[in-house]
């Protein structure tokens, strides 16, 4: 009987040890849930295709913007166009064809606007700069986030809270600081060439709204699922060939690139712009009007940092208070959408 006992205890020490496991597999210690919140804060970060091809935009954006201006003081506007516009054309050899055959009117008539209002934004933006000083021109052009946000949340019903709105203000500070346009900075900046105002201001006002649409168009088509790069970075190649052509034919002369240097630029501008397009259309995929367009704004401060460094430009206390307003407006922007990424992942 004592043995039977003693086998009695045993058996029953054996199944509390099992319920004692299970109960400890049940519920992980804290060291286990800090471990999850890194998880998820790395995966947010990482395994977000949009924000890599965000990335790649920020530094292609700030090399096209180089580049544009190189090859529009070599060549003129209509000729830096058309080289844009002849490399952009090459894409349309790598279109999904398939998925083109669904477009409806809808689908075509949002990739047709695409690619003339990205044209159009290019050409505005040059005439614009033959009236007015290229600063107010950049402060007007680049204020993209504020009207593309509410346009978003109108159209798309995409969100957008207080904090959201704060950081966007900030961040067109930032672009108007950075810019110094004259009606601030008004101190040695009046250039009597530029006489006709009215009109440098309507051009930035429109390459303005054409931005807006460059960044709405993709967006619209990825929530019908029509997105492909490649298919409207070629219709704007076509329509950009037939614009500045016409364009450049007003001018009084069109001229080649000169020399090993001219060349390479151009050849350069042409890479540049084709894959800044791709992987900006690429980024709207998949991620917010909001998170594309204030991110963007990075790529100013990366011409700034170039020009600071090979141009021998000294930085003023105005760029500075407006490159600390983009960074910091961008990077709070980030981090409240990581954090909010992974409250909702442990929720």
């Amino acid at each position: 009987m004592i043995e039977g006992g003693g086998e009695m205890a045993s058996v029953r020490e054996l199944k509390e040890g099992l319920l004692s496991s299970d109960r400890g597999t049940a519920e992980p210690p804290e060291n286990d849930r800090a471990t999850d919140y890194v998880r998820n804060l790395l995966a947010s970060i990482g395994c977000r295709p949009g924000y890599l091809w965000l990335a790649l935009g920020v530094f292609l954006q700030a090399g096209q913007m180089t580049l544009i201006g190189k090859v529009s003081n070599m060549l003129g506007v209509g000729q830096a166009v058309f080289i844009r516009s002849c490399f952009s054309v090459t894409l349309i050899f790598f279109v999904n064809w398939r998925r083109a055959q669904g477009y409806g009117w809808r689908e075509i008539a949002i990739v047709t606007c695409f690619g003339v209002t990205d044209i159009l934004m290019a050409l505005g933006i040059g005439a614009a700069n033959l009236f007015i000083w290229n600063g107010d021109v950049t402060a007007i052009t680049l204020n993209v986030p504020l009207p593309s946000i509410v346009l978003a949340w109108l159209l798309f019903s995409e969100s957008m809270d207080r904090i959201d709105i704060v950081l966007v203000l900030f961040n067109a500070g930032g672009l108007i600081f950075v810019s110094e346009p004259s009606f601030l900075f008004p101190a040695g900046k009046i250039d009597p060439e530029h006489h006709n105002a009215a009109l440098g201001f309507l051009m930035a006002f429109l390459a303005l709204f054409c931005a807006v649409s460059v960044t709405l168009c993709p967006r619209a088509l990825s929530y019908r699922e029509a997105e492909d790069p490649c298919l409207m970075a070629s219709v704007a190649g076509m329509i950009g060939i037939i614009m500045s052509l016409g364009v450049s034919a007003a001018s009084p002369q069109w001229t080649l690139p000169n020399g090993t240097e001219e060349w390479a630029v151009a050849i350069a501008l042409g890479f540049v712009c084709v894959s800044a397009i791709y992987s900006y259309v690429k980024a709207l995929e998949s991620e917010s009007v909001m998170t594309v367009s204030v991110t963007i704004t990075l790529s100013i401060l990366l011409v700034n940092v170039y020009d600071f460094t090979f141009d021998e430009r000294k930085p003023e206390w105005p760029k500075l208070v407006g490159i600390a307003l983009i960074l910091g407006s961008t990077f709070a922007l980030k981090l409240k959408d990581i954090f909010l990424g992974c409250y909702e992942a442990r929720s």
